[in-house]
């Protein structure tokens, strides 16, 4: 099809595409981009990971702070994720305070750890009632082509692998808190893996995976499927006008669950 088509009928280019049976990029409408991730390579961060998806890139940054842990959770530490969408990841991206889409985003990946207990809270806490660890947890795009929440799961869980903490005595004779050289690595529960995909009826239903932003922008709804190892359901987040059927979400769930393994086996070679 033309650059002309494209330029001027957006989404009629994308819908001939889907109707035809394959992406504007050449995909099968269920396949998922390449995937890689690496870790611990931003220094100035105590966990960091790098998350390619097609085009879209996504890096992580965990930084350790010491702080006194809540009255009503004395036992528990604090995770702030927050994720930046600069204006330099995409031409319609503008430059000032978060957008919706950045609030929506660091929502999600708040609820993803909340929702996969990925952390046990105690493990923040080395000194109950004394002192625990607040994770600010930064994700930024650097380039933005679709399906940022997928990058950005994975480049969160990746960083969260290559977290150390330092290991935290309290002297109580002098009544202080000493930060030693050591360290003891972040014990995770469990690995999650987020699985996005656009719904378009041109007709009948059509199932995209891993849409790009050009999709994102003509479809008529989108799904994301966050889950365990084990294949169970984490997190659902559904956005759109089109209702999805029960047939609907259960195709999404099987490709879910076998497109999942390539990203779990990418975390698991991390370290």
């Amino acid at each position: 099809m033309s650059l002309e088509f494209r330029t001027l009928q957006p989404a009629q280019y994308v819908r001939k595409h889907i109707e035809a049976g394959f992406r504007p990029d050449g995909r099968k409408l269920s396949e998922r981009r390449p995937v890689s991730i690496s870790s611990g390579h931003i220094k100035s961060a105590d966990g960091s990971a790098i998350v390619r998806q097609g085009n879209t890139t996504v890096v992580c940054g965990i930084k350790l702070e010491l702080s006194k842990p809540a009255t009503e959770a004395p036992n528990t530490g604090f995770i702030v994720p927050n994720v930046t969408l600069p204006a330099m990841c995409h031409p319609s991206v503008k430059s000032g305070p978060p957008s919706a889409d950045a609030q929506s985003l660091s929502t999600f990946i708040k609820e993803v750890i909340e929702s996969s207990q990925l952390i046990d809270p105690a493990d923040l806490c080395p000194i109950p009632s004394k002192a625990a660890w607040v994770l600010f947890i930064d994700v930024i795009c650097l380039d933005h082509d679709g399906n940022i929440k997928d990058a950005a799961v994975a480049a969160v869980v990746a960083s969260l692998r290559s977290l150390k903490l330092p290991r935290v005595e309290y002297d109580s004779d002098m009544e202080k808190i000493c930060v030693t050289s050591d360290f003891v690595e972040l014990s995770l529960r469990d690995l999650v893996v987020s699985s996005s995909f656009a719904v378009l009826d041109v007709g009948s239903v059509n199932l995209i995976a891993d849409p790009t932003w050009e999709e994102e922008e003509r479809v008529d709804s989108t799904i994301t499927l966050v889950l365990f190892e084990s294949g169970d359901i984490c997190l659902t987040a559904h956005s759109g006008g089109l209702p999805i059927s029960q047939q609907t979400l259960q195709s999404a769930m099987k490709l879910a669950t076998t497109q999942s393994k390539e990203v779990l086996k990418a975390l698991k070679l991390l370290k």
